[in-house]
């Protein structure tokens, strides 16, 4: 699916009908009809944006709905936006397009690999949630040395991280949740950051120590970017739930004490210190 690019708000105006005598979707409550733009184009998934070329003058953005397989330990392939919410509802009159663009675009998450992708101004005041990755990944903050990270995460890092998110903030000016994933290129293999104090066995001694850590790296002058902004750590070993049960379960992984949601936890406590 191609979506429009537009740079003009949505207006809009209350659509008539040929036949007044006819009853029309437009005459049910706009409670009845919000259900059904929900269940009409609330996706499961992410909606991945993107173009072949970002940098043309006006380029052609496509989407596809992905999946996070750490969600439940399952790979779904990428399918295109348009098998899966009804695209021709859109077109149908302007009411009908504005009333379901703000389902669409507002209740969704949309995934980005490019600050440069956009889907055009005409929308973005309807986003809410976004999913933010990048290439452009410092492959020193998964070091085993506390200082090689420390110094690659505050000065390179972070700050590429920073500066991309008030780019967004600022492209998106009712965005709500900005989730930073963090995947490593150690395939097949969780990461454990060395700041999390991974040799000690309690989650909450982690978290703390990760918290002060992220503390004096991640400074955030910005107050709604401390509002909006999320990391993860993103699943990319084996987990437990995959073979419970069988033979397999008696060796019992070495970071198994180790839960990828507590870095998530620590960077939301961080912001309170």
């Amino acid at each position: 699916m191609v979506l429009p690019s537009m740079s003009h708000p949505l207006e809009w105006v209350q659509s008539t009908k040929s036949d007044p005598s006819r009853i029309s979707f437009l005459d049910l409550p706009r409670e009845i009809r919000d259900e059904i733009y929900q269940h009409a184009y609330c996706v499961l998934g992410d909606i991945f944006m993107f173009t072949e070329d970002p940098f043309k003058v006006r380029p052609v953005v496509k989407a596809k709905v992905v999946w996070n397989k750490s969600s439940d330990g399952e790979a779904h392939d990428p399918i295109s936006i348009g098998k899966v919410i009804p695209v021709s509802l859109l077109r149908v009159c302007r009411q009908l397009h504005a009333e379901s663009s703000e389902v669409l675009f507002g209740y969704n998450t949309f995934r980005l690999y490019s600050s440069h992708v956009g889907f055009g101004p005409r929308y973005q005041h309807l986003v809410r949630n976004i999913v933010f990755s990048t290439d452009s990944m410092i492959q020193k903050i998964f070091e085993n040395d506390l200082e090689s990270v420390g110094y690659w995460w505050r000065r390179y890092f972070w700050k590429d991280i920073y500066s991309k998110s008030e780019r967004l903030l600022e492209a998106f000016p009712n965005l709500e949740k900005l989730t930073f994933p963090i995947k490593s290129n150690r395939h097949g293999q969780s990461w454990i950051p060395v700041f999390m104090a991974a040799g000690q066995r309690t989650r909450e001694y982690r978290v703390n120590i990760a918290a002060l850590w992220l503390k004096s790296k991640c400074p955030i002058d910005n107050d709604r970017l401390r509002d909006c902004l999320h990391m993860e750590i993103t699943h990319n070993g084996i987990q437990k739930s995959m073979y419970a049960g069988s033979r397999f379960a008696l060796f019992t992984l070495e970071d198994e004490e180790w839960d990828h949601t507590e870095f998530a936890e620590a960077f939301e406590k961080m912001k309170f210190l």
